[in-house]
């Protein structure tokens, strides 16, 4: 004798289906309207900037590099700035901030207080830390020299002192750690011309950004499209 067994009722196989779609879309969910929102907070400005927004952003960051040179603060561009200056002279258009790192102990000629008051002249607000123009922000992150080594041979080495996030999530966190770098390809600075005027930048530049973006920065594809994966979905 042999046993049969029955097919599975179509509408059990369909509620599977769907429990199945569930299970998959509710992590897509979290991830495309939570999780990358709070790690980027300019997640859900528009994908280009206008020329209008450009040029806020640039008069924002020629500006804090002004009263940088001024009070003889060790700077540079970073992140997305770097990058843009790196591969177009400019910020790019699918940028929503702009990122600088400076030397920390910034040196005698500067006192917080006195940098605030001189950003406020300009217009610009904000913090030490975090600085705001019109809606837009440059984050400005201190960096410390520690003895360290790299490739097995003992250097200066550059960490974070403090970061611009008051609240760190365990993925910055484990980025920080990802960020520590040899002094050598900082110092001495190189100054080149970036959105009409001169800027400071790490003389080993193209070697800071693979250590910025490690998943990502590639030698010979400069394609800048929008980092920002809701400018390909069709809702957000």
């Amino acid at each position: 004798m042999f046993t049969t067994y029955s097919a599975c009722p179509a509408s059990l196989k369909q509620r599977r289906r769907k429990l199945a779609i569930i299970l998959l879309l509710v992590p897509f969910l979290l991830l495309h309207f939570v999780i990358i929102p709070d790690a980027t907070r300019m997640y859900h400005q528009p994908c280009y900037l206008t020329e209008e927004q450009l040029t806020d952003m640039r008069y924002m960051v020629r500006n804090i590099i002004a009263v940088y040179e001024e009070m003889n603060v060790t700077y540079w561009l970073d992140h997305g700035t770097l990058l843009g200056a790196h591969r177009i002279g400019d910020i790019m258009r699918h940028d929503g901030d702009a990122d600088m790192g400076i030397i920390y102990p910034e040196g005698a000629g500067y006192t917080e207080s006195k940098f605030l008051l001189k950003l406020k002249e300009r217009g610009i607000t904000g913090t030490a830390r975090v600085a705001e123009y019109k809606g837009f922000k440059t984050d400005i992150q201190q960096w410390i020299s520690f003895d360290g080594e790299f490739e097995g041979k003992p250097c200066k080495m550059l960490k974070k002192y403090k970061s611009v996030k008051k609240i760190k999530t365990i993925l910055d966190r484990a980025v920080d750690k990802t960020l520590i770098f040899p002094m050598s390809w900082l110092l001495p600075r190189e100054q080149i011309h970036f959105a009409g005027f001169k800027a400071y930048v790490p003389n080993k530049r193209e070697k800071l950004l693979k250590n910025r973006y490690p998943l990502s920065y590639f030698d010979n594809y400069q394609v800048n499209l929008p980092y920002k994966w809701k400018c390909w979905l069709p809702f957000w």
